[in-house]
């Protein structure tokens, strides 16, 4: 399978759904959720599947208030964040200019990162345990594309579903987490600061090492984690999110049918680095 080209909403739509005059929308980088299209002043994101919900939505705004460089999303005539556009839901939010981040931003990362978990005054939907991935992955055991390591996949899931449970009875502080933010989901300016941090349809309130999980994917944990001045984590929790992160890679790709060079390259690669990464973080855990 492969995503089918999409064209972006017209001017007359965008006007009518928002209130605002956009210029032509040209095709932009997006991610794996989205089409992207912008003006140059105005974004807009046309989701494939399953639109951000306007609770999510509506965080954008309370975070950019809050001072976190966070695009807000503007909110439509119908008092929703979203229209219709050919079957699919889209949201339109203001365009911000930046070279997509890289882990040579770790440090910046991780700061703007403790930045939101610092904020207090704020309580999205609470995240719960359960990983869609393992019912996928457990159901499609014999896809092709995992065939092969069928036993390594259930090992991995099974070992999820224990984690979970110990995760389960482990009462920790839970803040305003991001869950998905990994450099893909940053923009960063000339000179080197955040721009902006994309992508808050998955947050969350949770424990923190559901973010914080990110800079263990990265090349170099220990910098991730004295950027972000890590203590006191919970190492359970942290092997729960990074576990669940590398199968839900794993299990979009098989779900959906598409990119299959990510099935090894966000799949099992990350898979094979756990254990690894989790040692490392050992000394910034007190459990």
């Amino acid at each position: 399978m492969m995503w089918s080209e999409a064209r972006p909403p017209t001017t007359a739509q965008v006007r009518d759904a928002f209130g605002v005059e956009v210029g032509e929308l040209r095709p932009h980088p997006g991610g794996f959720e989205a089409d992207v299209f912008t003006d140059g002043r105005w974004f807009v994101k046309l989701w494939r599947q399953r639109p951000d919900s306007d609770a999510a939505l509506a965080l954008t705004a309370e975070l950019a208030a809050r001072g976190i460089p966070v695009p807000a999303a503007e909110r439509a005539r119908d008092g929703s964040y979203t229209s219709e556009h050919h079957g699919r839901r889209y949201a339109l939010f203001p365009f911000v200019d930046g070279r997509l981040g890289t882990w040579d931003d770790a440090d910046a990362i991780a700061r703007a990162m403790r930045a939101v978990h610092e904020i207090t005054d704020l309580e999205p939907p609470r995240a719960d345990l359960d990983e869609w991935c393992i019912g996928v992955l457990r159901d499609r055991h014999d896809h092709p594309w995992i065939v092969d390591r069928r036993d390594e996949v259930m090992a991995d899931v099974d070992r999820l579903e224990a984690v979970i449970e110990r995760a389960r009875a482990i009462d920790v502080p839970h803040v305003v987490c991001h869950h998905d933010l990994f450099p893909h989901n940053v923009l960063v300016d000339r000179d080197g600061r955040i721009a902006t941090l994309l992508d808050w349809g998955h947050a969350r309130l949770a424990p923190r090492e559901h973010d914080v999980f990110a800079g263990l994917c990265g090349p170099d944990p220990v910098r991730f984690l004295r950027a972000y001045g890590a203590e006191g984590l919970d190492l359970t929790h942290l092997e729960y999110a990074r576990l669940a992160r590398s199968l839900n890679d794993l299990a979009v790709r098989v779900y959906n049918e598409v990119d299959l060079e990510g099935i090894n390259t966000w799949g099992f690669d990350g898979l094979r680095r756990v254990d690894a990464d989790l040692e490392l973080s050992r000394p910034f855990c007190d459990r």
